[in-house]
C-alpha cells in the first residue's frame, strides 16, 4: 500500500458544469472534454457527502471561534485559507489522473455547494446549465425508462434512485431548488460564474461554446461545438443508431402533460421561470416574458 505522494501538483483553475439533473450538465462536460486543455471524468458525488450543506464552515467557525485556545485560532487562520487547505488535497487527486489538463467537475447538485467548492478551488471557474424546467421534469420522470429493468432495481435497493426519478412533485421541486441555488451563485459571484441557456446551446452550439471558452480563457478551438453539432444534448433517451442532433425535433412536454401535472408545475416552479425569462409569450404556462438568451 504506497503512502501519499511527497511531491504533488494540482490544477490552479478547474471548472465546475453545474445546474439542476437533466439539464445537460454532462453534455457540455463532455463537449469540454473534446478540447485538449481539458479532462473530464465521472462524477464526483462524495465530494456532496464530505463537505455540502457547509460542513467545512462550521467547523472552521466552531473551533476558530473557540472561547479558549485552539490551532486554528492561536495560528491565525482565516476561512478562505482553511477551505483551500482543505480541497488542495483533492484537487491534486483529481490532477493525477487529468495530467497537464485541467481537470472539469459536471456533477449536477453541486450547484447546492457552489459557493463551499468556490473556496475550497479558488481559482476554479463555474458554468450554469439552466434549462427550461418543464423540459426538465419530463426528462426526469422518464429517467428509468434509459435503464434495464435489473438495473432499475439494483439501484432502488442501494438507494441511488433518487426520488425524482419517480415523483412528479420532487422533480419540480428539484429544478427549482437547483436553478435557485445556481443563479443565487451567479448573482453573488458574477467574476466566477457564467450561464448558460441550454436552448441557445442547442440552437447555436459555435456562438455558445466560443463564449465559455473565452470565459475559460482556453483557447478556441471547433471540437466542443462540433461535438455538440454531431450529439444531441441529454442523449439518454437516444435510440439505437442514434440521432444526429439537426435531425432531433424535441417533443412539448407541456401538451403531454395532464391538467393536474401542469398545475403542480405552475404551483412549484412557475415563479421560477417567470423570473428567469424561460417561459415563451402566450405559452400554456401563462408566463408573459421572452425565454432567456445567451
Amino acid at each position: 500500500m504506497s503512502g501519499p505522494p511527497q511531491t504533488f501538483r494540482y490544477c490552479p483553475d478547474p471548472v465546475f458544469v453545474i445546474g439542476s439533473p437533466r439539464s445537460g450538465t454532462t453534455a457540455l462536460a463532455r463537449a469540454l472534454g473534446t478540447h485538449g486543455a481539458f479532462f473530464v471524468g465521472d462524477e464526483t458525488f462524495f465530494l456532496w457527502e464530505l463537505f455540502a450543506q457547509r460542513r467545512l464552515e462550521e467547523v472552521f467557525a466552531r473551533w476558530a471561534g473557540r472561547p479558549s485556545s485552539s490551532w486554528l485560532r492561536r495560528e491565525g487562520v482565516a476561512e478562505g485559507e482553511f477551505l483551500a487547505a482543505a480541497g488542495l488535497g483533492i484537487n491534486a487527486l483529481f490532477t493525477s489522473r487529468a495530467g497537464e489538463r485541467r481537470w472539469v467537475d459536471h456533477t449536477p447538485h453541486h450547484c447546492h455547494m457552489a459557493d463551499t467548492l468556490a473556496g475550497m478551488f479558488p481559482g476554479a471557474r463555474f458554468v450554469h446549465v439552466l434549462r427550461d424546467g418543464r423540459e426538465v421534469v419530463n426528462s426526469m420522470i422518464h429517467v428509468a425508462a434509459t435503464l434495464s429493468a435489473d438495473e432499475v432495481a439494483a439501484m432502488r435497493a442501494a438507494g441511488f434512485l433518487p426520488p425524482w426519478a419517480h415523483d412528479f412533485h420532487a422533480a419540480c421541486t428539484t429544478w427549482r431548488d437547483a436553478v435557485r441555488a445556481a443563479d443565487g451563485f451567479a448573482t453573488r459571484r458574477p467574476d466566477r460564474v457564467m450561464t448558460v441557456v441550454h436552448r441557445a446551446l442547442e440552437r447555436e452550439p459555435e456562438r455558445v461554446m466560443g463564449t465559455v471558452l473565452r470565459f475559460l480563457a482556453a483557447a478556441d478551438e471547433p471540437g466542443p461545438a462540433a461535438f455538440l453539432r454531431r450529439e444531441r444534448i441529454n442523449s439518454s433517451f437516444t435510440p439505437p443508431g442514434g440521432v444526429p442532433a439537426g435531425d432531433y425535433r424535441r417533443p412539448d412536454p407541456w401538451a403531454g402533460w395532464s391538467a393536474e401535472r401542469r398545475a403542480l408545475f405552475r404551483d412549484v416552479a412557475g415563479a421560477e421561470m417567470e423570473r428567469l425569462g424561460l417561459a415563451d409569450p402566450g405559452d400554456a404556462h401563462g408566463a408573459h416574458r421572452p425565454s432567456r438568451a445567451n
